[in-house]
C-alpha cells in the first residue's frame, strides 16, 4: 500500500508543480504594455508539441518579439489578429517574459491542478475500497 501512496503523491506533486510554476511566473507579469500579434508558432518537440503566440512589443524603451501561453487558451490564441494591438502583462525583472492575460487557463494551469488534487486522493480512496473489500 504505501507504494500506492507514494506514486500517487508522487504524480500530485508534479501536477501541483506545474501548475505552480505556471502561476508564478503569471503573477510576476505586472507591467500593462500594448503588443502586436505577429503569429502563432507550433513548437514540436520529440514527444510532444505545443502552440505559442509570438508577439512584438517594446519595453523601457527596448524592442521584444517574444513567445507565450501564459493566460491564453487554443481557443483565444486562434482568435488574435495579425498585427492588432493587444494589451500585455510584462515581467518587471525579465522583460522577455510576458503573460496575455492574468486569467488562468483550463489547459495550462486548472487541468494540472484538478490532476494533483486527482492524484493525492486516489490512494486514499483505493486503500479505503481495499480494506472494505478484505472486510468481507
Amino acid at each position: 500500500m504505501l507504494f500506492t501512496y507514494l506514486w500517487g503523491w508522487a504524480f500530485a506533486a508534479a501536477f501541483f508543480g506545474i501548475a505552480l510554476v505556471r502561476i508564478i511566473k503569471m503573477k510576476r507579469c505586472t507591467e500593462i504594455v500594448n503588443g502586436w500579434f505577429l503569429e502563432t508558432v507550433r513548437i514540436i518537440r520529440i514527444k510532444n508539441s505545443t502552440t505559442k503566440a509570438k508577439f512584438f512589443y517594446e519595453y523601457d524603451g527596448k524592442e521584444y518579439h517574444s513567445l507565450t501561453d501564459l493566460g491564453l487558451s487554443l481557443k483565444r490564441m486562434n482568435e488574435l489578429s495579425k498585427g492588432y494591438a493587444y494589451r500585455l502583462y510584462v515581467n518587471p525583472k525579465n522583460p522577455s517574459k510576458f503573460a496575455f492575460d492574468k486569467k488562468l487557463t483550463l489547459r495550462n494551469e486548472i487541468v494540472p491542478l484538478v490532476c494533483a488534487a486527482f492524484f493525492f486522493v486516489f490512494p486514499i480512496a483505493l486503500n479505503l475500497v481495499i480494506e472494505g473489500l478484505l472486510r468481507f
